[in-house]
């Protein structure tokens, strides 16, 4: 994982095209993990609504504190497992996730993601709505949770025009008038 203060060294010294070929197509982007623990092997906690909205408020609001989340190379059509066994894609090390929860399917030719709930037991979420079954198309700036766990999926371009665009905010203070 990187932090966002690593990554606004490397988007500021990075064209948009470089910068996308480090990250990838998209990234999910999230506060930093609890402590290490052995979720894998418990049964599956139950997640709690109030927790799912008070972490999709921190990613809002706690940009400069939060960590991107490192994925695999996407090739043309990929699929990524989500879920708390070590062998997954993305690996949550949380019990309120189950050990094969979720599926991103990246396509390239129509440049989306979607996202499928695989039965877990405590759901996806998109933007605070629960998936049940349906595959759903990822949008730049969504909330993904996958049981207590929040991740906020964006376009990498965007993302480096939030970097860049902050860097140059930190450089030039508002002058109102």
């Amino acid at each position: 994982m990187l932090s966002i203060q690593e990554l606004r060294a490397l988007g500021a010294s990075l064209s948009i095209g470089a910068f996308r070929r480090q990250l990838g197509p998209f990234v999910l982007i999230q506060r930093a993990p609890g402590r290490p623990s052995s979720a894998a092997l418990e049964p599956t906690r139950v997640a709690s609504a109030d927790a799912i909205e008070r972490g999709m408020l921190s990613l809002l609001f706690e940009f400069e504190d939060l960590l991107i989340t490192t994925l695999p190379p996407l090739e043309r059509v990929e699929e990524l497992s989500v879920g708390r066994l070590p062998d997954c894609d993305l690996f949550i090390d949380d019990g309120s996730v189950s050990k094969r929860h979720a599926v991103l399917r990246w396509n390239e030719p129509q440049g989306r993601c979607t996202v499928h709930d695989t039965g877990s037991t405590n759901g996806t979420f998109l933007n605070g709505s629960s998936l049940s079954t349906r595959e759903a198309t990822l949008k730049d700036g969504d909330i993904l949770s996958f049981g207590n766990v929040q991740f906020w999926y964006l376009v990498t371009d965007t993302l480096h025009a939030r970097l860049h665009g902050q860097s140059q905010q930190t450089k030039t203070p508002y002058r109102g008038g």
